[in-house]
């Protein structure tokens, strides 16, 4: 009996001893786990709330309240998500929609900002450019140098060939040294008043539209004018450079498709209300919306219609096409997600009318629409 109970005592010992071992010394050390960042869509309704969103099916990833309303594009450059609103420039961590610690004064910003890679360029409603060096450690080196363009800039701007191209309501037209901020020339156009339509460059020819009706090409050299296209109506949209054509929406209710070399048109897409969104083009297919709620497909070679589709609102921001998608968003409060062949994949309601142009992260860059000015122009 006792010597059944002694190598009871022992075996149980013996167990206790294996699991105190096993405890003490074959755990291994606890590592981080490795984060895996996924794509995703970035939008914003007037209700200043961000999200980004998961592109394949459109559920939120996060969402952050902003300070005041998004009216230009957000852009990213490396891994960082910089938001211009009319209060701040925030910076979010593009991957995961962390906060970063750096929120910068820049004024109103209407006009959707543009990178090289290294420096930011944005411009406030006031007028003032500002380019920030996103790698400077230093926050006293951040702010590289200011322009001030003496007048309100609603139009995004444009980089070409070393110079930032800087639009102001007046029609007043810049070209600044992208390194040290000095002016290379100024131009004006014939008196005009609420310039929105935000420049587009290609070969040697600047195109803008006007609210005086026509498009303009100008000299890249000098900004002096080279030659008008006339329409019927106000252009707000922003021209896009495609294919030796120069392709824009007018207040007139008509998409135009201009052959930049005869300075003539290829063809006219008549909408059943005003165009003040800029197109998208990707492959031979152009993709613009208009106030008559529609966004339209339109072959690039004819103006032929492809395909259609209804929104429930007006459509003022300029659609993304990439990857074999195009994003669209309106005064419906929905953000849509169509292929190229016009088969919705998803919409998402985000509570409030967007005109800010949708923004697709894959993780490694940055897609945008073809060019954004005052928010949807």
């Amino acid at each position: 009996m006792l010597q059944r109970w002694m190598k009871s005592l022992a075996v149980v010992g013996a167990t206790c001893a294996l699991f105190a071992s096993c405890k003490k010394h074959t755990y291994s050390p606890d590592e981080p786990l490795v984060s895996a960042y996924t794509p995703s869509v970035f939008t914003s309704g007037q209700n200043k709330i961000m999200y980004g969103l998961d592109p394949s099916t459109g559920n939120v990833k996060w969402q952050f309240t902003l300070d005041s309303q998004l009216m230009a594009t957000p852009i990213v450059v490396g891994s960082n998500l910089y938001i211009p609103t009319l209060g701040s420039l925030y910076q979010f961590d593009a991957r995961n929609g962390v906060r970063g610690q750096n929120t910068y004064s820049v004024g109103s910003v209407y006009s959707s900002p543009i990178t090289d890679g290294k420096t930011l360029f944005v411009a406030s409603i006031s007028g003032i450019v500002t380019a920030i060096d996103v790698n400077a450690t230093d926050p006293a080196k951040k702010i590289r140098w200011t322009y001030d363009a003496g007048d309100s800039v609603l139009s995004s701007l444009m980089l070409y060939n070393g110079s930032l191209i800087v639009a102001t309501t007046k029609g007043k037209i810049h070209a600044v040294n992208i390194t040290n901020g000095t002016n290379a020339w100024s131009s004006s156009l014939p008196a005009v008043e609420g310039l929105r339509s935000s420049p587009v460059a290609s070969g040697s020819n600047i195109y803008i539209g006007s609210p005086d009706y026509n498009l303009y090409a100008l000299s890249v050299a000098n900004g002096a004018i080279k030659w008008t296209y006339p329409t019927e109506g106000i252009i707000h949209s922003s021209p896009i450079a495609y294919g030796g054509n120069v392709i824009f929406g007018s207040a007139d209710n008509y998409v135009y498709c201009i052959d930049s070399t005869a300075k003539a048109e290829r063809w006219r897409f008549k909408t059943n209300d005003r165009v003040h969104s800029s197109p998208a083009a990707y492959g031979q297919v152009v993709y613009i919306g208009g106030y008559d709620s529609y966004l339209y497909a339109l072959n690039i070679i004819d103006g032929s219609i492809k395909w259609k589709y209804q929104t429930g609102g007006l459509v003022q921001a300029t659609s993304l096409a990439t990857d074999g998608s195009v994003y669209a968003a309106g005064y419906d409060k929905n953000i849509y997600k169509f292929d190229t062949s016009g088969n919705l994949r998803w919409k998402r309601d985000v509570g409030s009318f967007i005109i800010s142009s949708p923004v697709y992260y894959d993780v490694n860059k940055g897609y945008y629409p073809s060019i954004t000015g005052f928010g949807p122009y």
